[in-house]
């Protein structure tokens, strides 16, 4: 009857094992889809704004178009090192070092997101404004620039919220697994 219940509590523990890796894996497949599908974007960005710039005979185009070159470019390498990091993280191997993977990705979405919310998005909004100005458009064009500033903010916070949550799923079960190893 003991040996029953031994065997019992360890394939509990196995199942629970298992579905904690399973549910870790699902949230890590996201973040590397999020991290590839943005790479892609960011590389197939490049060739598009070099055609713009190749076809625009206003000055200050080529100046906004230029910046966002670099900017594409500092992406590119920037999702790079996330889907690198984001490759080294491996439920069979050990927990430690997937702990300390997760971390650090956490942490670079931490930077990322105070990047972009306190110094990217305000410079966009300035640059494009002051474009806008100096052109002299219609209301309407105002009023369009507005609405796709808001929905780029608010499409920026549900996608961190997104990040957020599927690197504390991964987190949470890590140290899950960790506490039903130091039993």
């Amino acid at each position: 009857m003991n040996d029953r219940m031994e065997k019992q509590e360890i394939l509990k523990e196995k199942i629970f094992h298992q579905m904690l890796n399973t549910k870790s894996d699902k949230s890590l497949s996201r973040l590397v889809a999020y991290e590839v599908i943005s790479l892609i974007a960011s590389i197939l960005f490049i060739p598009a704004l070099f055609y713009m710039f190749n076809n625009t005979g206003i000055e200050f185009v080529h100046t906004v178009i230029t910046g966002a070159i670099v900017f594409m470019a500092i992406c590119v390498v920037w999702y790079g090192i996330k889907v690198f990091v984001l490759s080294k993280i491996d439920f069979t191997k050990t927990l430690k070092n997937n702990l300390f993977y997760i971390n650090k990705y956490a942490v670079y979405i931490k930077y990322e997101k105070l990047f972009g919310y306190y110094l990217l998005i305000p410079l966009i909004m300035v640059v494009c404004t002051f474009y806008y100005a100096k052109m002299n458009v219609s209301l309407y064009l105002w009023v369009l620039i507005s609405c796709v500033g808001v929905a780029a903010i608010l499409f920026t916070i549900y996608f961190y919220r997104l990040y957020n949550k599927n690197i504390s799923t991964i987190q949470q079960n890590l140290e899950e697994l960790r506490e039903l190893e130091e039993k």
